[in-house]
C-alpha cells in the first residue's frame, strides 16, 4: 500500500523509504570510525564507488531493472538521488582537503599538483552534471541537459583516473556499462520509412511505419528520430519516447501518436500539415530511425487478471489502445482471463474522439468474449457553448463533459468483474483488476488515491488491484 501514498506529485512513499535507507547506508559507509574533517578520502571512494551504479540506472537498456523487474523509467528518481549523493560525497571529499590543507598551511603548494588539478576537474564535471540536472533544465531545456550530461561524463571519467589511478577497476566497469547499453541501443535500432499525417483535432501527428511490424509488447514505447532537415538543422539530432498505439505482428506496423507540445514536436505537426496527398489522405514519406522498444509492462501479463480498466489523458490513449487490442487479440485465441475491459478517456476537446472513433468501434465489436465500456470526458467547452453529442449513438461508448469520477469508475467495474466471473464459474476464480494509468502525474496521483479509497472487502472480492503506470514527466 506504501506505493500508493503519494508525498507529493508522483511521488510515493515507498520511493522515499527506499531513498532514505541507501542515504543511511552511504552515511555509514562515509562516517563509520571517520570523519571527512579528518579522513577525506573516505568521502571521495563513497562517490567512486556509485558511479557504475548511477550510470547503469540512466541506461535504457537497464540492467539493474531487468534484474529487479523494473524498466528504466521506473527507477530514473533512484537515478537522480544517487547523482546527487555522488556529488554531495564528491564536494565533502575536495572540502575536507581544502579544509586539512589551509590548517596545516599547504594549500597552495598542495592544489597545483596535477593530479590534485585532475581531481577538480573531474570535481567541475559533476558539479556541472548535477546543476544542469535541476528540474528547470531537466522539464524545459532536455536538449541541453543531456549533452551535458554526456559530456560531463566523459571529461569526469578520465579526470578522476587521472586524479587517482587505483580507481581504474570503477572506471572500467562504467565504460563497459554505457558501451554494453549502447550496444543493445544500436541493435534494437532500424532506419525505415515512414508516413507522417495532421490530426488537427487532436493536435497531434500520426506517424506510420508499416515495414516494422514486430518486436514490442503492448504498452511499450519506442525512441523516435526523423532524419530531415525539415525540423531544423539539428531536429535530426533528437530522439523523443513514444508510446506504441497498435499491437505487434499486425498489418498496421508501428502506428505512433505524437502530441504537438513542444517546438520539435511542432516542427513535425507543420511539416506533416503542410505535406500533399496520398492514397490514403494527406501525408508525407520521411526517413525515420526507430529505437526501441522499451518500457511496458515488463513480468506483468494484462492477460492474467479478471479485469482490467484503462484510465488515460489526452495522448496516453495510445498505451490504451495498443493493451486493449492485444487483450482482444489474446481474448480470441483462449489466452486471456479478463473478463471485463474499461476505457476512460480524458480529453479537452471533444472533437479529438473523431480521429479515432473507428478504431475505438471496431474494438467494441471485435471483442465478442469480453465486453468494453468506453468513457470518453472533454474538458473544454465548445466555442459556441452548446453541448456535443455523441458521434454515434452506442450504449458501450459514453461522452461526458467534466473530469471523471475516478473511484466512482473503479467501483462500477470493480461491479461488473464480480459479476461477470461469478456467471462465467470459473473454477479458477477471480484473480484481480489491473489498472492501466497513462498521463500527467497528476493523473496517475488521483488514480493511486482513489484505488487506495476503494473498499477492501470489495477489493478482495476480485482479488486485489494492481496499478500499472506510463506517467508523463522527466
Amino acid at each position: 500500500m506504501l506505493h500508493r501514498v503519494r508525498i507529493s506529485p508522483g511521488f510515493s512513499v515507498s520511493q522515499a523509504v527506499i531513498m532514505i535507507c541507501y542515504f543511511a547506508t552511504l552515511i555509514y559507509a562515509g562516517c563509520y570510525k571517520s570523519s571527512p574533517f579528518s579522513d577525506p578520502v573516505r568521502a571521495g571512494w563513497v562517490a567512486v564507488s556509485q558511479l557504475p551504479i548511477v550510470i547503469a540506472l540512466a541506461t535504457k537498456n537497464n540492467i539493474i531493472g531487468t534484474l529487479m523487474g523494473f524498466t528504466y523509467e521506473k527507477l530514473n528518481y533512484l537515478h537522480r538521488f544517487i547523482g546527487q549523493l555522488i556529488v554531495i560525497a564528491a564536494n565533502i571529499h575536495s572540502l575536507g582537503y581544502f579544509y586539512k590543507w589551509s590548517i596545516g598551511g599547504t594549500f597552495q603548494a598542495s592544489i597545483s599538483t596535477p593530479h590534485i588539478i585532475w581531481g577538480l576537474v573531474g570535481l567541475v564535471a559533476l558539479d556541472c552534471i548535477f546543476f544542469f540536472s535541476l528540474s528547470f533544465w531537466r522539464n524545459r531545456y532536455h536538449n541541453i541537459m543531456l549533452p551535458v550530461h554526456i559530456i560531463g561524463l566523459v571529461i569526469a571519467i578520465p579526470a578522476i583516473w587521472m586524479h587517482k589511478p587505483s580507481t581504474m577497476r570503477w572506471m572500467c566497469a562504467c565504460i563497459g556499462i554505457y558501451g554494453f547499453d549502447h550496444v543493445c541501443r544500436f541493435i534494437k535500432t532500424r532506419i525505415s520509412t515512414a508516413t507522417i499525417r495532421p490530426l488537427p483535432e487532436m493536435n497531434s501527428t500520426r506517424v506510420e511505419v508499416p515495414y516494422i511490424n514486430g518486436g514490442w509488447r503492448a504498452g511499450q514505447h519506442v525512441r523516435l528520430r526523423v532524419l530531415t532537415f525539415g525540423l531544423g538543422w539539428f531536429g535530426w539530432t533528437e530522439a523523443h519516447p513514444f508510446t506504441i498505439a497498435s499491437v505487434a505482428d499486425g498489418e498496421e506496423g508501428i502506428i505512433l501518436l505524437v502530441k504537438k507540445s513542444g517546438r520539435w514536436t511542432g516542427r513535425l505537426y507543420d511539416m506533416a500539415k503542410s505535406s500533399g496527398f496520398t492514397e490514403a489522405g494527406q501525408g508525407r514519406r520521411v526517413k525515420v530511425m526507430v529505437e526501441g522498444p522499451y518500457g511496458g509492462p515488463c513480468h506483468s501479463v494484462f492477460a492474467s487478471y479478471s479485469a482490467a480498466v484503462f484510465i488515460v489523458g489526452g495522448s496516453g490513449i495510445t498505451f490504451a489502445l495498443s493493451a486493449i487490442q492485444d487483450l482482444i487479440r489474446e481474448d480470441l485465441a483462449g489466452r486471456s482471463r479478463v473478463k471485463s475491459i474499461t476505457l476512460i478517456w480524458s480529453i479537452q476537446d471533444p472533437s479529438a474522439l473523431h480521429p479515432l472513433l473507428p478504431r475505438l468501434m471496431s474494438m467494441i465489436q471485435e471483442s465478442v468474449y469480453t465486453p468494453i465500456h468506453i468513457s470518453v470526458h472533454y474538458t473544454r467547452v465548445s466555442a459556441n457553448g452548446t453541448k456535443p453529442r455523441p458521434p454515434v449513438a452506442h450504449p458501450q461508448l459514453m461522452l461526458s463533459s467534466g473530469r471523471p469520477q475516478i473511484l466512482k469508475s473503479l467501483q462500477a467495474a470493480l461491479a461488473r468483474a464480480v459479476s461477470l466471473v461469478e456467471d462465467a464459474r470459473d473454477e479458477r476464480r477471480v484473480s484481480g483488476m489491473l489498472v492501466g494509468v497513462c498521463g500527467p502525474v497528476g493523473l496517475g496521483d488521483d488514480v493511486s488515491k482513489a484505488v487506495a479509497t476503494v473498499d477492501p472487502s470489495r477489493r478482495d472480492q476480485v482479488g486485489g488491484i494492481e496499478i500499472h503506470e506510463e506517467v508523463f514527466g522527466l
